[in-house]
């Protein structure tokens, strides 16, 4: 049984995080270069998958695997949003801009006579529901570090052996939320101005992007020739997957479509940072398209994790 150092995985996180800031340094330079500013409805459009968490990977491989959903449902609805919606949400990003909203806090309140009261309990609303959910990605992050370090997998070893295992001080979610909250305060919160925008953050968020899409077809890539022959032979020696909870899967694409309006990060990214309401444009038929490329792999991982 071997695995990566914790001190490997750490140095491999910390020159991923020099990447993103290189990135985020080069977008806020860069951003209205003119060979630069013409592909920034692409690098917007990009952005926007900053929908896909580590909910992507464990989530809705995990609802693939027990109901047969061939693509997430989530995913069905925020293509299905921006396909058919697309007239809302561009009119969203036209208002949103008009009265230089900053948040979703910010936007509600001031359709409603810029109600101060009615921005601070959205806030509250928004905070209280946001909290488990960063904590649900944190938790991902964190399984995701334990099962590759060599240490864990030791200690995995021995647990199975009856061995009482305790070491608090390897905490990776707690690693993992300072490099968060550092990025955050750099190229997040950095302007005191309302009316400024982030392209260090949007640069970034697409640059991860493309990363989360190789990591994703990858992965399928390994499932498909590397634990099996090829395709055929996945399909000839698993389990086929049977279509079940439509209830669910119906519930589940309102959601998605929801949360993209509803999510206070996405909100701001889909919304806040278009800095101008045509980009949406392009972010109309690249995101579906990237969603689906994302989703591609997690039938395959799927049926192999299942069988």
């Amino acid at each position: 049984m071997t695995g990566l150092t914790t001190s490997t995985l750490a140095l491999a996180g910390v020159a991923w995080l020099g990447v993103l800031f290189l990135v985020a340094v080069l977008g806020e330079r860069y951003r209205h270069h003119g060979t630069f500013a013409p592909y920034w409805p692409v690098v917007y459009a990009l952005s926007l998958a900053v929908y896909c968490t580590a909910w992507t990977f464990y989530g809705v491989t995990t609802q693939t695997a027990l109901y047969g959903w061939p693509i997430p449902p989530t995913f069905v609805g925020t293509i299905l949003l921006f396909v058919l919606g697309f007239g809302f949400l561009k009119r969203l990003a036209e208002l949103s801009k008009a009265q230089n909203s900053t948040s979703i806090a910010d936007f509600i309140a001031s359709r409603f006579g810029k109600s101060s009261a009615l921005a601070a309990v959205i806030t509250g609303v928004a905070v209280v529901g946001i909290v488990p959910y960063i904590s649900l990605q944190l938790k991902a992050v964190a399984m995701s570090v334990e099962a590759l370090t060599a240490e864990n997998l030791v200690m995995a070893a021995q647990a199975a052996s009856g061995t009482v295992i305790t070491n608090p001080i390897t905490d990776s979610v707690f690693y993992v939320a300072v490099f968060m909250a550092i990025f955050a305060m750099l190229f997040g919160t950095r302007s005191a101005s309302v009316k400024d925008h982030n392209p260090g953050l949007v640069a970034a968020m697409g640059f991860e992007s493309l990363l989360k899409l190789a990591a994703m077809l990858a992965l399928g890539g390994f499932v498909l020739w590397g634990l099996y022959a090829n395709p055929q032979a996945l399909l000839a020696e698993t389990t086929p997957l049977v279509f079940t909870g439509t209830d669910s899967f119906l519930v589940l694409m309102l959601l998605g479509a929801l949360a993209i309006v509803t999510l206070p990060h996405q909100f701001h990214i889909t919304l806040i940072e278009c800095r101008d309401p045509k980009h949406l444009n392009a972010a109309r038929w690249l995101f579906p398209v990237f969603l689906l490329l994302i989703a591609m792999p997690i039938v395959p991982l799927a049926r192999a994790g299942r069988d």
